[in-house]
């Protein structure tokens, strides 16, 4: 059998911390080639530790470990030292939150600052004495998604002296309510720059967590706060990706590539992806390409030129964002890193938003005061096994059809698949979708299928 040339990883367990009053397991992934007389080296703190690495995790999983593995050996990344901290489950929403408490936590506890003082104060020093991790903040990143994300960008703003580099995906901005669509911001909005690098990323397929939160959020960034775009922040949409640790662990190697990598490598591939239809209401819209890093980094470049036909089919915004005109066919083009991209983008007549319903059957009358949720978005009972949402959706929205009622606990069709029917939400629409069985949360396979939102997003696992 052949030897094991990866990185090696170790489980701290039951690590206490006295701000939190709790306990919780860290893993931490020591590169190939490591040398406890060596560094000091590079360390990324990655939150929802459980789902980090497949060697230590049930799945889903991020699969860090191996991603790791592949770019250091490719010499893309210098050997690092990545330590996943486990979230303190029940405690997740809170711990997480800085600023404004965890919406669907009871409690309406803040103790992101408690978490904190647990990485900053107690586990940095204990895994300092450890491990030869660096303390220069120019080498430290911290990372996470979705709560993870928001905390990873606070974190980050508080304390740079500590994490210079911070990783954003998904993140958790602006809690949407499911039923009235009500949004209510949980992020601080920055007055004052950071850390040096940020990634922030974000899927096409999230449902309530947005692309507009998070586009916003990085023009802040840049506008305000005079972050040079696709260098020191780097943005990613990817259209048809999900809220899920799969699509977590496609795009983690670009942001750490970004945070870690050669900063002066060169574009060696840019495209114009394809998009979905944007209707005259629409008050800006993304049409940013999609460019290649000669190491694999794969981002939108926001400082793209941009140029369309007919000219006034869309009016520029800056950042690659445009605000579109009048209905017809746009033919695009992009330049950037001496690459160009063409592509086309379909402009309908229409308002911001669309109408959505859903009706949901499933084959056993479920309790009366059982939850359904379509796309995050919840239902109401309104007779035996019925249930119907209605709303009004803004267009571009992406949906996945997952239906389900609660954690993991997803529907699915005869043949016993999770249930799925994806689309982006660009016109007026009425679904009926039959649900034959469910699954069991606490029987969960390593074979976990993708889900967005089979519980309202942000869920805690």
């Amino acid at each position: 059998m052949p030897a094991n040339t990866g990185g090696v990883i170790e489980t701290l367990s039951n690590v206490r911390s006295t701000h939190l009053d709790n306990v919780r397991d860290v893993h931490v992934y020591l590169p190939p080639g490591y040398d406890r007389q060596g560094g000091p080296y590079p360390v990324v703190w990655l939150h929802d530790g459980q789902h980090v690495f497949a060697r230590t995790g049930p799945e889903p999983s991020w699969r860090v470990e191996e991603t790791l593995d592949r770019l250091i050996a490719a010499g893309l990344l210098p050997p690092l030292i990545a330590v996943a901290v486990d979230n303190g489950r029940d405690d997740r929403g809170a711990e997480y939150s800085h600023y404004v408490p965890y919406p669907r936590d009871p409690r309406a506890l803040s103790r992101g600052g408690l978490y904190e003082r647990f990485l900053t104060e107690e586990l940095r020093p204990l895994l300092a004495a450890r491990y030869p991790i660096t303390d220069d903040p120019a080498h430290t990143a911290v990372l996470g998604s979705s709560m993870g994300g928001l905390v990873s960008y606070h974190l980050a703003f508080r304390r740079p002296d500590v994490f210079g580099l911070a990783g954003v995906l998904s993140p958790f901005l602006v809690f949407v309510d499911p039923i009235t669509l009500a949004e209510t911001p949980v992020h601080h909005r920055q007055s004052a720059r950071g850390p040096a690098r940020i990634w922030i990323d974000i899927g096409g397929m999230e449902g309530l967590i947005t692309v507009r939160h998070t586009r916003d959020l990085v023009d802040h960034l840049v506008t305000d706060l005079g972050y040079a775009p696709d260098r020191e922040v780097r943005f990613h949409e990817d259209p048809q990706a999900p809220h899920h640790e799969s699509a977590w662990a496609r795009r983690v190697g670009s942001a750490l590539l970004h945070l870690f990598g050669d900063p002066d490598l060169p574009l060696v591939e840019l495209t114009m992806p394809e998009r979905p239809a944007v209707a005259t209401g629409q008050a800006d819209v993304s049409v940013a390409p999609v460019g290649v890093r000669a190491d694999g980094c794969t981002y939108s470049v926001l400082d793209a030129a941009l140029a369309w036909t007919p000219a006034d089919a869309l009016r520029p915004l800056g950042l690659a964002r445009v605000a579109p005109g009048r209905p017809g066919p746009v033919a695009l083009t992009a330049t950037a890193g001496g690459h160009t991209a063409e592509g086309t983008l379909e402009v309908v007549e229409g308002g911001a938003d669309a109408l959505l319903e859903v009706t949901v059957t499933t084959a056993a009358d479920l309790p009366a005061d059982e939850t359904v949720y379509y796309s995050g978005l919840l239902t109401t009972r309104v007779a035996a096994g019925v249930h119907q949402g209605t709303w009004r959706l803004p267009r571009g929205v992406g949906l996945t059809g997952a239906v389900g009622r609660g954690w993991r606990c997803d529907g699915l069709t005869e043949d016993g698949t999770p249930i799925r029917d994806p689309f982006h939400h660009d016109g007026d629409r009425r679904l009926t979708v039959h649900v034959p069985a469910w699954t069991d949360p606490n029987a969960r396979t390593p074979a976990a299928p993708e889900t967005d939102a089979t519980a309202p997003i942000e869920e805690t696992p």
